[in-house]
């Protein structure tokens, strides 16, 4: 009896051993996924804390500076429609933020909004811009909010895209069911699978949970994801963002902030509902509100050619009261 026990354990160990393997997802070298990913505008700048930034920098180099900030799990890659469309007028920045994309583990692995804060602040400093736009998207944009609390003094406005920040109202429409890879991350008891094995089913699943229409869920995108997701550090800076968030992330107190701000949010987002676009719109004292049916959590890909209009106008529009206000009034007839 002994015997057979043991062969029937030796078994179950060999088929348990067996189905590790099978779904093992190693990480993919920094070289690697550079050289497929880091294409075109891209670049890297060495910045003074040691953090390696990828970034693009596109567009019209005379015209107003925007600078975009990607949402969680995902890359600069992200905007590309959004640069496509708006790069003939105005000067278009997009970069990886700590942990994510072909930037990777940062040095002080701070990926809480006060570490992302530092790093787009360092970032931004190194490449000397000043007096820009921020936008982002969803953690991305609460990255933005945060950065608008601590240097509104460097910014000429804000681009906020169903944007974190501030916790989603109780009562919504549309229920909140985020991807399954969200609800396992920053567990101690589940960061070490994470770590190891990403199903590319998991991406999939999480990013159709992101849009409306999955239709926008190419196997070309998903790779993206996926791939980028195994960088060297990046699925270990998800565990300790997650586990931030679960710690008890408490809203931005953004009713101080006075900065132009344009917010759009897509009716159908599952992640981030709606309704906290609105209660945004509210706090934001300076802020205008633009809501698509029909859309999830990413206009800038799933309606980009709409949702870029709305930018164009806003910024525009930045330029109009820049130049009415360096107008000099007339005197006293």
């Amino acid at each position: 009896m002994r015997k057979w026990l043991k062969y029937i354990l030796a078994a179950l160990a060999i088929v348990l051993m067996a189905a590790i393997y099978r779904v093992w997802t190693p990480d993919i070298p920094h070289d690697v996924l550079a050289e497929k990913y880091a294409t075109g505008a891209s670049d890297f700048l060495d910045l003074p804390s040691g953090a390696r930034a990828h970034f693009r920098m596109r567009g019209n180099f005379e015209g107003r500076t925007l600078v975009l900030l990607h949402g969680s799990n995902a890359s600069l890659h992200t905007w590309e429609p959004w640069v496509d469309a708006l790069e003939t007028d105005f000067f278009i920045v997009t970069v990886d933020l700590p942990g994510h994309g072909l930037t990777g583990k940062t040095p002080n692995e701070d990926y809480t909004y006060n570490g992302m804060v530092t790093f787009v602040d360092e970032f931004v400093s190194t490449l000397n811009l000043h007096h820009f736009v921020l936008g982002g998207n969803s953690m991305g944009g609460g990255v933005t909010l945060a950065y608008a609390l601590r240097y509104a003094e460097k910014l000429d406005g804000l681009v906020l895209v169903d944007a974190a920040g501030i916790a989603p109202s109780e009562d919504t429409k549309i229920k909140v069911d985020r991807p399954m890879a969200f609800k396992l991350a920053g567990h101690w008891y589940s960061d070490w699978i994470l770590k190891n094995i990403t199903p590319r089913s998991m991406v999939e699943e999480g990013l159709k949970k992101c849009f409306s229409d999955d239709t926008n869920v190419t196997e070309r995108k998903i790779d993206l994801y996926w791939e980028l997701a195994r960088h060297p550090g990046n699925r270990e800076a998800t565990g300790k963002r997650f586990a931030w968030y679960r710690e008890g992330r408490s809203s931005l107190l953004i009713d101080t902030i006075t900065l132009p701000a344009l917010i759009l949010w897509g009716e159908d987002d599952r992640l981030i509902p709606v309704e906290t676009g609105t209660l945004m719109h509210e706090k934001l004292v300076n802020s205008e509100l633009i809501t698509y049916p029909d859309v999830g959590h990413l206009p800038m890909e799933e309606i980009s050619a709409i949702s870029a209009t709305a930018v164009r106008s806003f910024l525009a529009g930045l330029d109009a009261v820049q130049i009415d206000a360096s107008e000099p009034g007339e005197g006293p007839n």
